[in-house]
């Protein structure tokens, strides 16, 4: 069965261009060039990954993150935001914050943006998987792997899949040394690449949502990073 895509940007030619692309990648794919109907479909039918503008009209993209990650219905599917705004870095960083899985700045490498949305669409779990039923702690810090929940002083903190794996395979590998790329392959379950900045916008969001945790977190330059409980 085709994974079912939506994408969002009020640009005509763009939509156009990725409906053609990811309809030819295998997708069925739904556009939507304002927020407003894309948000009214939902009512219909979820897609399986949404791909989102960051620059919409009369709504930010972040605004749209927020409402899809508080709605228990699209809490889990997977946003790829795209941006060709200036502010770049820190409207990046806020969708991540908010709940994004991935970012990718315009105009898109195509075939690197396909990559993307097909290793997103492989690591998010299935509804028929059956969870683990592991916890894991750290300090005030609890993890249940099986709810995909964290909670820290009895307090729950939302994280994305993404955020949420990539905090748990730290948790597993304390006093080691992990490169940006081993963490790409590990977590992100695609080909390492030196040019993204993926991975420390993740390091950089999970340490200002769980600062305990980040204190421990120590960026080894040029390099990766060690979890040093």
């Amino acid at each position: 069965m085709k994974a079912k895509l939506a994408v969002v940007d009020d640009d005509d030619e763009m939509l156009a261009l990725l409906a053609l692309v990811l309809g030819k990648s295998g997708f069925d794919v739904k556009t939507y060039a304002t927020p407003g109907r894309f948000l009214d479909s939902l009512a219909k039918a979820v897609p399986d990954l949404t791909v989102l503008d960051m620059q919409l009209p009369g709504i930010h993209g972040r605004d749209v993150i927020r409402v899809l990650r508080e709605n228990a219905a699209t809490k889990r599917m997977p946003i790829v935001a795209i941006t060709a705004s200036e502010r770049g870095t820190p409207d990046v960083i806020k969708g991540l914050e908010l709940g994004a899985d991935e970012y990718m700045g315009k105009p898109l490498d195509m075939e690197l943006f396909v990559v993307r949305i097909e290793a997103l669409l492989r690591r998010t779990p299935k509804a028929s998987a059956p969870p683990p039923s592991e916890s894991l702690r750290y300090g005030a810090m609890t993890v249940t792997l099986d709810e995909h929940r964290v909670d820290v002083g009895g307090k729950a903190v939302v994280l994305t899949h993404l955020e949420f794996k990539l905090l748990v395979y730290f948790l597993r590998h304390p006093q080691r040394v992990v490169t940006r790329g081993m963490l790409l392959e590990k977590v992100w379950d695609t080909e390492p690449d030196m040019s993204t900045r993926t991975v420390d916008k993740h390091v950089e969001t999970l340490r200002k949502k769980l600062p305990a945790f980040g204190a421990g977190l120590e960026t080894v330059i040029r390099v990766g990073y060690l979890f040093r409980p």
